[in-house]
């Protein structure tokens, strides 16, 4: 379906409102046009009266200009305050309902977006949406309408002008607009496209910054920049200059017009079918009546850009929604991963190979391995971000056609279980965990909205934030900055672990907990989560490299190119295997 197509549907609830804003448009439009002629009329009856010597009525007409003008105000007035009014409401609703499209869709097809892209697209392309009904489907619509009306109205002066100015308004409105839409489609498609590709390099710039000047690669990330700028201005200021081409010729038809209402209404003045102070009338007439099409070429010039971002908008929320969760509510028992392969949607290579892991409640595991090693996806498996496929690895000749389940929670498929349930009992602090613009209460408040005073202090003192926390002037209120700044990388580190902890649930999932952190503060963080894992029977699934950690764990996972090449504990793993050996001293 075409996107424009689909853009007009969504914006069926605000109908009414672009309908009314459509009506007091047109007449608006009208009323500025019967303004203008009555008073050509009016002022040229009034001077031949004056130089003929002959009283003439001038209260009907004065009377007459005054309702127009007023209508013209009043009208204007509302017509831009019903229309601005379903804008923003058509913009509102458009970003509600991508957001909600979207949010199903990650982080399912994550490794198919940038993120920059898609802020990209949720703003900037929703931004250009909003010129559709105020720029492109309102003019259009008030120039359907007045037209006739305009032809009708002239009609009654000279059928022969009539159809000119008919001519010209569609000649104005509609010819000279496609053929600009026709030379400008390109560019608009390429502006789009640079303007998209300059935000994504604006955004990943901003927030790699710091790598950019560690690295002194600052200038040449600065020259790609100005490089895509330059194209973005270029293929702008093409469209500016078909725009200005557009209007000169418009003024041109404008002027040809008056000169032709002037040959047309001249001989018939002097064989006397018209009287004089018509010419005057349909001279202003024709001069306002292009405000009913003086907007279409700009409508056509943006329509390109509207097509192209809502076919971008679409291309997101058109693919295919994950079957994630069941309805079945999630129980406390072993996790078990079944001869468990994976590979990412849309993607060739197996990720995951033959993984067969049992973790028993209460259970202390860690997976280690070099980063690409399958830690992350396996943990995001487990976290249901995916559907789990099954696996019929099973030697027996009998059972080589029965698939087992991939991952089972208390022998319950993953698959089946109730998204927000797992969440519940799954608590996930990953190396990406993001802190809010807000208060440090508010950020530990997100992972338990009930939460009291008393207990965030409990979880601050087990990760050793309570001292920093209390030295603050503002404590649990204190605002953080986006992503967290005005803490340190370790005291983020344990914020987020905070936020875990507080989070109740029956498994803690943690990936590199105590990264960033001090060898000291490490031990402390260390020696408090296992005391509170002990007291609250949970189970904890660990990705780290840190032998203080290790040494702790009931048991260990070795990882490599997506497979399990050894398991055991600290001690056994150091004394035979090599490989283990090797990451420890690597990291």
């Amino acid at each position: 379906m075409n996107p424009l197509v689909r853009l007009m549907k969504l914006l069926k609830p605000q109908l009414p409102l672009m309908l009314l804003g459509t009506l007091l448009s047109i007449i608006t439009v009208m009323a500025n046009i019967g303004l203008l002629a009555v008073s050509g009329w009016f002022i040229t009856i009034m001077a031949i009266a004056g130089l003929s010597g002959v009283t003439a009525n001038y209260f009907t007409p004065a009377a007459i200009i005054r309702f127009l003008a007023i209508v013209r105000t009043a009208g204007r007035y509302a017509e831009r305050l019903l229309t601005h009014r379903a804008t923003f409401n058509t913009l509102a609703a458009l970003r509600y309902y991508f957001y909600t499209r979207l949010e199903p869709l990650l982080p399912y097809y994550r490794v198919n977006f940038k993120s920059a892209d898609i802020l990209a697209r949720l703003q900037q392309d929703i931004d250009e949406l909003d010129n559709f009904y105020l720029r492109v489907l309102l003019p259009t619509l008030v120039a359907i309408f007045t037209i006739p009306l305009v032809g009708w109205g002239v009609s009654f002066i000279s059928s022969d002008l009539a159809l000119v100015i008919v001519g010209a308004l569609i000649l104005v409105g509609f010819v000279l607009p496609i053929f600009i839409l026709l030379l400008s489609k390109n560019r608009a498609q390429q502006q789009a496209k640079l303007s998209s590709e300059l935000k994504v390099e604006l955004v990943d710039g901003m927030s790699s910054m710091r790598e950019l000047l560690v690295y002194q690669i600052a200038q040449q990330y600065q020259k790609t920049i100005s490089r895509v700028s330059e194209n973005y201005h270029r293929a702008e200021l093409h469209l500016h200059h078909l725009h200005a081409f557009a209007t000169a010729l418009t003024f041109l038809a404008i002027n040809a017009t008056v000169m032709a209402s002037l040959y047309l209404l001249v001989p018939q003045v002097q064989d006397g079918d018209l009287k004089p102070e018509f010419v005057a009338s349909a001279a202003l007439l024709i001069l306002v009546c292009f405000e009913t099409v003086i907007n279409m070429p700009l409508a056509c010039q943006i329509l390109p850009k509207v097509h192209d971002s809502a076919a971008r908008l679409f291309e997101i929320i058109d693919k295919p929604i994950p079957d994630l969760g069941g309805d079945t509510l999630v129980t406390t028992g072993p996790i078990k991963f079944n001869d468990l392969s994976f590979t990412y949607p849309d993607g060739h290579d197996s990720v995951l190979k033959d993984i067969d892991l049992t973790i028993q409640q209460g259970e202390k595991v860690a997976i280690i391995g070099a980063s690409g090693a399958g830690k992350s996806t396996l943990v995001n498996l487990l976290m249901g971000f995916w559907p789990i496929p099954q696996s019929n690895n099973t030697p027996h000749s009998d059972m080589v056609n029965k698939l087992k389940l991939g991952i089972t929670i208390n022998d319950v498929d993953l698959n089946e279980l109730n998204t927000e349930s797992l969440r519940e009992h799954i608590a996930l602090m990953s190396q990406n965990s993001h802190l809010f613009h807000a208060t440090i209460g508010d950020n530990l408040r997100l992972a338990n909205p009930k939460v009291t005073e008393s207990q965030m202090r409990e979880v601050c003192q087990i990760v050793g934030l309570i001292d920093f926390i209390d030295e603050l002037e503002n404590g649990f209120s204190t605002w953080l900055g986006e992503t967290g700044s005005g803490l340190s990388g370790g005291q983020k580190q344990r914020l987020c672990l905070a936020q875990v902890l507080l989070r109740n649930a029956q498994v803690l999932v943690l990936d590199e907990p105590t990264k960033g952190l001090d060898r000291h503060s490490e031990r402390t963080i260390i020696t408090n989560l296992f005391e509170q894992l002990e007291q609250s029977k949970q189970s904890l699934l660990l990705i780290t490299h840190k032998p203080l950690m290790l040494q702790k764990m009931d048991k260990i996972i070795v990882m490599d190119e997506g497979a399990i090449v050894a398991q055991g504990d600290h001690k056994s793993l150091m004394e035979t295997n090599d490989y283990y050996r090797k990451l420890l001293n690597y990291f």
